[in-house]
């Protein structure tokens, strides 16, 4: 089984990684070795969050889905998959900062990052 097919609280085995050299420096690089334990905490959208011990990391789908492992333990109520949406807009607009008070500030924030501008 890979780590992408693992659900939600399960607590696997790293066995082997099916990938291109390259990535396997890139994930050795961030401590999934052959024989770590890792628990899958979280499924956020494409991502996973796994911890090892008191150490946290997220993985996409895509690399996790290179990675083989082996069950060894399953939770009987598995924690819920998050649906990740963002739930602001990632940059603030003119009427964000007149909504704050911060309309002196909009000039010079306009300034320096162009995106803010109106088309």
């Amino acid at each position: 089984m890979t780590l992408k097919e693992a659900l939600c609280g399960d607590v696997v085995v790293i066995k082997a990684f099916s990938s291109e050299e390259d990535i396997l420096k890139k994930v050795s690089a961030m401590g999934l070795r052959k024989g770590s334990h890792f628990e899958v905490l979280r499924r956020c959208g494409r991502n996973l969050l796994l911890r090892n011990g008191t150490n946290c990391l997220i993985i996409s789908e895509e690399l996790a889905d290179k990675i083989e492992v082996e069950l060894k333990k399953r939770v009987d109520s598995p924690c819920e998959e998050l649906k990740c949406t963002l739930k602001s807009p990632p940059c603030p607009s003119e009427e964000a900062f007149s909504q704050r008070g911060l309309k002196k500030y909009s000039v010079w924030l306009k300034k320096f990052f162009p995106f803010l501008r109106k088309k």
